[in-house]
């Protein structure tokens, strides 16, 4: 990859973007070798800009976000939804370049609203795996430099509609009710007799394991569910008495809920 990535907004998800692109030279998700681009940071966020140029050889800090957009062919967006009127509306961003836009929730009409010169946009959902290379980001539309990127960071899935591209969106929104599931049976787990140190080393080891399975395999989820569980064995009846079909129809209709508010 030759093309200069810049980076506007550098929050968690920029920081695991530009880890993941300069980290030692791996395979690709597409079985190929690429060493890390050149790439150019915007200066808030200093302190945290300013560690990952330390950290890796190939990442400037620009002067301003225009110099970023001057310095770089790509430029990845990734500011709060709040801020990024005030963000791009402050830059002259020629139709030459790609932005793509890692913001949440703002949707294709409004940034092209934002941006006069009509520069190739693309929006995507990064997750903080792409860190270790191993997060899979929704892209849309298919763009070929932004997927190239992305690929490297652990592969893309490409919407054919931004309504599509919202349902992605959504799904999002379930990792902390994740970490939250663990922090129920971590806290049972104290409730019998466990200090906590020894609940979250056990809980911790039994989930990572499940975690190393959706990552190594494509066996589809519905058969993970079968192959984790007998008839009448002890999973059987943990999941039939928990994820029972109201408890489905409410984490189904919570999911309803954050896509509309994703699409306004």
């Amino acid at each position: 990859m030759t093309t200069t990535i810049g980076i506007i907004g550098v929050g968690e998800i920029a920081s695991a973007i530009v880890d993941g692109l300069c980290a030692d030279d791996a395979p690709t998700a597409r079985g190929t070798e690429a060493t890390a681009p050149d790439i150019v940071l915007s200066p808030r966020s200093r302190e945290r800009a300013a560690d990952l140029a330390e950290r890796h050889p190939r990442v400037e800090v620009a002067a301003d976000n225009q110099d970023v957009v001057d310095r770089s062919d790509l430029i990845i967006v990734s500011v709060l939804p709040d801020q990024v009127d005030d963000v791009l509306t402050a830059l002259e961003i020629p139709a030459d370049r790609t932005v793509v836009s890692a913001v949440a929730g703002v949707p294709f009409d409004r940034l092209r609203a934002l941006l006069p010169h009509d520069p190739r946009i693309v929006r995507v959902i990064p997750l903080p795996a792409v860190r270790e290379r191993r997060g899979v980001t929704a892209v849309f539309p298919a763009e070929s430099a932004t997927v190239e990127l992305f690929d490297r960071l652990g592969g893309t899935v490409v919407a054919e509609t931004e309504a599509m591209f919202s349902t992605l969106s959504a799904t999002t929104a379930t990792m902390s009710a994740h970490f939250a599931f663990l922090e129920v049976i971590t806290d049972w787990l104290i409730d019998q007799g466990w200090a906590r140190t020894d609940a979250e080393t056990i809980v911790r080891g039994q989930f990572v394991g499940l975690g190393t399975t959706l990552a190594e395999t494509d066996t589809p989820i519905s058969e993970l569910v079968a192959a984790h569980e007998t008839p009448g064995g002890l999973n059987a009846q943990l999941r039939a008495a928990w994820m029972d079909e109201a408890t489905r129809a409410r984490l189904a209709g919570a999911l309803t809920a954050v896509l509309e508010r994703v699409r306004g």
